[in-house]
C-alpha cells in the first residue's frame, strides 16, 4: 500500500510540473497508481491555471495572438 501511495503522489508531483516518467508509469506494480496520480496532477494544474485568468480577467485565448499585448 506505501508504494502505491508513494507512486501517486509521484504522479501528481510530475503531472503538475507536466512531465512523465515512462519507466514508473509502465512498471506492472504502481504503473497504474502513478499514471491516476499523473492525470490528477495534470487536472490540478489546469484548475490553477483557470484560476489565474479569472483573477486578471483573461477571457480569449493567448494563442490566437501570442505576441499582441492587447490580446490579453
Amino acid at each position: 500500500m506505501d508504494d502505491a501511495l508513494v507512486a501517486y503522489n509521484a504522479g501528481r508531483v510530475d503531472g503538475a510540473a507536466g512531465q512523465r516518467d515512462p519507466q514508473i508509469a509502465e512498471d506492472p506494480e504502481v504503473g497504474a497508481d502513478y499514471r491516476i496520480g499523473l492525470l490528477d496532477g495534470r487536472i490540478a494544474a489546469f484548475h490553477l491555471i483557470n484560476e489565474v485568468r479569472g483573477i486578471l480577467g483573461v477571457t480569449g485565448s493567448l494563442f490566437e495572438r501570442p505576441d499582441d499585448p492587447r490580446a490579453v
